[in-house]
C-alpha cells in the first residue's frame, strides 16, 4: 500500500530537498591502486604472463691483448617468471520497478550511472585488498606480501636455491629509527634504482611522523610531501625524497588489518608491473534480460595480475614497534 509522504499543507506541496551527491561511506581509499592504475600495461592474450629476467653477469669478457684466446663460450643468465591470469567481477542488476520509481527528473541520480561508479569503487576496493592479501587465495591477484619477501616461491622461482630473487626483509621485533628505515631502503638500492614509494598501515605511518617533528629542519624530511598523491587526496610524508603514504589494507604479519604492527613496504614501482587485459579492464557487457523476470543485469571485469621483476629492488619491514 502507497503511503503519503505529506501530513500538513507544507509537506505535502514543498518539494524535500536531497543532495544530489552520493556520499560513499563504505569504501576504504586505494593510494597504491589509484597510483599505479595510472600506469597500467595491457597484456594482450597469452596461457599466462611470462616475463624473462637477469639473474646474474656474463662469466666471461675483459681486457685482452694480440692474440690471446678469448673465451666465447656462452651465458646462461636469463630466467623466465611466470604468472596466472587474474580474473574480478562485479554484478549490476535492476529491476523495471526500480527503474520506473527513478525515471524522474526528480530523482537524486541517474541509479544506472550511480551503480556503475560504485561497481567501479568495488572492484579498485577488491583488487586494493588483495595487493597486500597475507593470506592469498588461489583466484586472486599474487599480493605483494608474497612478491616482497625472503623466503617462498614467487613467479614459479623457489627463492631458496635462486637467492637473488630474494627481497630485503626485517622479521625482527625493533623501534622505528630514521637509522633503520634508512638501513632497509639502503638495501634495496643500488645507484639510481632505489624504492620509489613506501606504504604502510596508519600505526607505522604516525610513528614516522613523531620521528619527522624531531628532525624537520633536514632537507626534505618527514614534513615534506609527494604533490600528484597529494592532488588525489591522499596525506603522505616524504622519507628520503620518496612518498609514505597509508593503505588501509596493509596488514600486520598475522594477518590483521588495523593493528599496532603493520608491515612498511619499501617498492621500487621501476618494477612493479600492473598488467591488465584489454578485455578485462574494468569492462562492462552489455546488459542481458531474462525471460522470466522484468530485470537487467550485467558485470564489470577485470583480467591481469601484479607482477614485481626484480625482487632485490624491493624492502620490508614486519615489525616496527613502539
Amino acid at each position: 500500500m502507497a503511503t503519503p509522504l505529506g501530513t500538513n499543507v507544507v509537506t505535502s506541496i514543498v518539494r524535500r530537498h536531497i543532495m544530489s551527491t552520493i556520499v560513499d561511506n563504505v569504501y576504504n581509499a586505494n593510494p597504491l591502486f589509484f597510483r599505479i592504475n595510472k600506469s597500467k600495461r595491457f597484456i594482450k592474450g597469452g596461457y599466462q604472463i611470462e616475463v624473462p629476467v637477469m639473474y646474474g653477469r656474463f662469466g666471461n669478457g675483459g681486457a685482452y691483448s694480440g692474440y690471446d684466446s678469448l673465451n666465447v663460450s656462452p651465458n646462461d643468465t636469463i630466467k623466465t617468471i611466470a604468472f596466472d591470469w587474474k580474473q574480478y567481477y562485479v554484478p549490476v542488476s535492476l529491476d523495471g520497478l526500480t527503474l520506473i520509481k527513478t525515471d524522474s527528473p526528480e530523482a537524486i541520480a541517474d541509479i544506472i550511472k550511480l551503480q556503475f561508479a560504485q561497481a567501479e569503487m568495488e572492484m579498485a576496493e577488491n583488487l586494493g585488498a588483495d595487493m597486500f592479501a597475507f593470506t592469498q587465495g588461489a583466484k586472486s591477484i599474487d599480493s605483494l606480501d608474497r612478491a616482497i619477501d625472503s623466503g617462498g616461491t614467487y613467479g614459479g622461482i623457489d627463492r631458496s636455491t635462486n637467492t637473488w630473487w630474494a627481497s630485503n626483509e626485517t622479521t625482527a621485533s625493533t623501534s622505528m629509527s630514521l637509522s633503520s628505515l634508512n638501513t632497509l631502503f639502503t638495501a634495496a638500492s643500488e645507484g639510481g634504482r632505489h624504492p620509489s614509494i613506501i606504504v604502510s598501515g596508519q600505526d607505522q605511518y604516525n610513528r614516522y611522523y613523531n620521528l619527522g617533528k624531531a628532525v624537520q629542519s633536514i632537507q626534505q624530511g618527514p614534513m615534506a610531501y609527494d604533490e600528484q598523491l597529494y592532488a588525489g587526496g591522499f596525506t603522505n610524508l616524504l622519507f628520503n625524497g620518496i612518498p609514505w603514504v597509508v593503505d588501509p589494507h596493509v596488514r600486520d604479519q598475522s594477518g590483521a588489518l588495523n593493528g599496532t604492527s603493520s608491515t612498511v613496504y619499501f617498492i621500487n614501482e621501476d618494477f612493479l608491473y600492473w598488467c591488465v587485459s584489454p578485455r578485462g579492464d574494468m569492462t562492462i557487457e552489455d546488459f542481458q534480460t531474462p525471460i522470466t523476470q522484468d530485470a537487467m543485469s550485467t558485470k564489470m571485469l577485470w583480467a591481469g595480475n601484479l607482477i614485481v621483476t626484480n625482487c632485490k629492488r624491493q624492502a620490508k619491514h614486519s615489525l616496527f614497534v613502539d
